[in-house]
């Protein structure tokens, strides 16, 4: 794996440190006088958070339609034109950045801090299924030797992978049901997402192998039994959504891109999907300034006549904005589907709740309106229509959108007429220094889909 002229231990910096807008999504350390596990988990976390608010999410946000790219390179994104050297920086930012801090942390001081350690877990498998979902094989195994200085790590099969997270969570469960006494300190306001409360992230914990068990419905067999299992511990209400945090300094990537380059606005197709107003996240989600209550103006497919940008669920003036990682509306969903495959008749309930809490966390706690949306029965709560459903809740999680549709084909998104593709592209390019660094890191046809796609 290359190596970037970063230096390790620079946690407090890189994560107090301004982000700077646009493509420069990451921040960059410069060099602190002391590392302790408070100031790496301080760095873990930003790191995360900027790796899935960053391009990639916005990327995917266009290949999903939830937006169009109307200017500039988010234009080519638009018409499926992915770039190996635009991923250069992504590549960085999950590797660099997050991961290998992370793993840096929990190795040094899991047996003093158990907490620290537990939550870099967590953040660290974050950031591996962010990768794995995009690029399928990656470096894991021999990617963080530290000592035996391995240059051109291996890439680990898919498969191995989703195996590799599901241990990381399983390991910060146990390590996070340590008592108290266990911990010389523990997480405070070090912690930027949960503020020190360990019971919200081993909920966080087993959402999230809900998320990569369901990740495997077309390969696993006991996915469904798995994704239930692990969803009995799991989040129960939106006060245990995991979410970003921001401040003015430290500004929600989506706000900061919107503000600096304003590439991006509203795709027509997620806006028909949702009955345009009859919806009422649809103001929230996008911007309805001026338009006389029509509701937001989108980008018919294939053209790039941007009106409507981000609305208030994501964009403030502030920039300060939380955003979703892991959600209770997420766990729902991911019921529901597995519910559905196994013709379960109360998956309708599962489905409408799921709606609710969406509707509910979109718009701070306002359900008004959730009541016409929240009409499924055991007939019309199918895989099809809990994909659909779930298409929609996910506008602010657009990667994992984009992991659901090409496991699962749905929504059925027609292709961008006179795009370079004739398919929505079922991976990303292969980080271009990454190929030229590392031996094992080859091209692969973006028309190739990743191995639980299969």
């Amino acid at each position: 794996m290359k190596t970037k002229n970063i230096l390790i231990l620079a946690f407090a910096v890189a994560a107090l440190s301004g982000c700077r807008k646009g493509d420069d999504l990451y921040k960059n350390p410069n060099q602190p006088a002391t590392a302790t596990p408070a100031s790496m988990l301080t760095g873990v976390e930003a790191n995360t958070t900027n790796n899935y608010e960053s391009g990639l999410g916005r990327i995917s946000a266009i290949l999903m339609q939830y937006q169009s790219g109307c200017v500039a390179q988010s234009t080519a994104y638009d018409e499926y034109i992915l770039s190996a050297f635009d991923m250069d920086n992504y590549w960085t930012g999950l590797y660099v950045g997050a991961m290998k801090n992370a793993k840096l942390l929990y190795t040094q001081y899991e047996g003093a801090y158990p907490y620290h350690a537990g939550i870099a877990k967590i953040n660290m498998a974050i950031n591996l299924g962010i990768a794995t979902e995009l690029w399928g094989d990656v470096p894991y195994s021999q990617a963080f030797n530290l000592e035996g200085n391995v240059t051109q790590p291996k890439m680990d099969a898919q498969s191995d992978i989703f195996g590799s997270i599901q241990t990381l969570l399983d390991q910060a469960i146990v390590d996070l049901n340590k008592p108290v006494s266990a911990n010389q300190a523990v997480p405070a306001g070090d912690d930027l997402i949960f503020n020190g409360n360990i019971a919200a992230w081993i909920k966080t914990a087993w959402t999230l192998k809900a998320r990569y068990h369901n990740l495997l419905s077309r390969r696993d067999p006991n996915a469904s039994a798995n994704v239930l299992a692990d969803l009995a511990n799991a989040m129960t209400s939106n006060a245990d959504n995991c979410m970003t945090l921001h401040t003015s300094s430290d500004p929600n990537q989506w706000a900061a891109f919107q503000d600096g380059r304003g590439y991006n606005f509203a795709a027509q197709t997620l806006i028909d999907s949702m009955g345009n107003m009859n919806d009422p996240r649809t103001p929230w989600y996008f911007d309805t300034t001026g338009t006389s209550g029509t509701g937001p103006i989108g980008c018919p497919l294939g053209t790039s006549n941007g009106t409507s940008a981000l609305g208030p669920y994501l964009y403030n003036a502030a920039e300060n904005l939380p955003t979703p990682l892991v959600t209770y509306a997420e766990a729902l969903f991911i019921q529901a589907e597995a519910l559905a495959r196994t013709s379960d008749p109360t998956t309708a309930l599962v489905l409408n709740n799921a709606i609710l809490a969406s509707v509910s966390a979109v718009r701070n706690g306002d359900t008004t309106g959730y009541y016409r949306l929240t009409k499924y029965t055991p007939l019309t709560a199918t895989v099809h229509t809990v994909m659909l459903e779930k298409w929609k809740a996910m506008f602010g999680q657009p990667l994992e959108a984009y992991a659901d549709y090409r496991r699962t084909g749905f929504p059925m998104l027609k292709i961008r007429p006179g795009a370079a593709l004739n398919y929505i592209p079922k991976r990303l390019p292969t980080d271009l220094a990454e190929e030229a660094a590392n031996s094992n890191a080859v091209f692969i046809p973006l028309s190739t889909p990743v191995w639980f796609a299969q």
